[in-house]
């Protein structure tokens, strides 16, 4: 079964791909429009994926920080403070970051 993010990418793909079956009646022009679509979906897929695994990788690091080193309450704070500082993933009920 796919993941619920498969299944976000092939619902836009397939909105994308009606609108382009819609428009397009040149059958070139319809397969160059097709692929300039599906080109520009893997773009912004990948681009979004890499700053969720950047920022997984981020929070990862603090956590292990915290762990790892004998710091007292106000250093480990101040690392999960700094570190959500740094995520800009969206988090339910406050937005993009």
């Amino acid at each position: 079964m796919a993941s619920k993010q498969d299944q976000r990418y092939i619902q836009i793909a397939k909105a994308c791909l009606r609108a382009l079956n819609q428009a397009a009646n040149n059958p070139a022009e319809k397969e160059k429009s097709i692929q300039d679509v599906y080109d520009a979906i893997d773009t912004a897929f990948n681009k979004q994926t890499a700053v969720i695994q950047r920022e997984l990788q981020t929070a990862n690091q603090a956590l292990e920080q915290i762990r790892d080193n004998t710091i007292n309450l106000n250093d480990a704070q101040r690392i999960a403070a700094e570190t959500l500082e740094s995520l800009t993933a969206v988090i339910p009920g406050k937005g993009l970051h």
